[in-house]
């Protein structure tokens, strides 16, 4: 699949088990092509540690000052955040997980405060559109949270979330 984005065009190889699909208010998101069973590894979190200043707003937060971050678009650069996520991000395994079990046609999200810190400060904070039950509302970064809602994320946390609230 061929996407241009900021002037570069990217040939995106997209594993048989899932699609890109286009969704109107969000743009290009990652759906199964297949069922999933909770607990089964969804895709491989491709890309190396690079400091902030060189991430891109598609990277993942490993530490206060490093990123997994790719200089090409991968497919998992578009699974969208949701409040209520049907995966979680071991960034340890650099594995997306199943959490609960995902029809085939599913949108795959995570919640990205489970890994991001200070969303604001990186200029990567939005206005979140998940429409879930207990949606944020507006998703800043881990730090601005209550103290209940940390504790309610603890099991899907990344260890630098898991190491501040400690």
């Amino acid at each position: 699949m061929l996407i241009k984005q900021r002037g570069h065009l990217f040939d995106l190889k997209i594993p048989k088990t899932l699609k890109v699909v286009y969704v109107w208010g969000k743009g290009l998101s990652l759906f199964a092509n297949k069922k999933f069973r909770e607990g089964d590894k969804i895709i491989y979190l491709k890309g190396k540690l690079v400091n902030a200043a060189d991430s891109t707003p598609e990277a993942v937060q490993i530490t206060d000052e490093k990123f997994i971050d790719t200089k090409y678009l991968v497919p998992e650069d578009f699974i969208n955040h949701s409040c209520s996520p049907n995966t979680k991000l071991d960034v340890v395994k650099r594995w997306f997980f199943a959490i609960k079990d995902i029809p085939k046609k599913e949108e795959i999200t995570f919640n990205y405060l489970t890994t991001e810190w200070d969303m604001k400060k990186w200029k990567t904070d939005f206005r979140c559109l998940c429409d879930s039950k207990n949606c944020f509302g507006y998703v800043k970064g881990f730090k601005y949270l209550t103290r209940a809602e940390k504790m309610e994320l603890k099991p899907f946390l990344s260890p630098l979330l898991l190491e501040k609230i400690s």
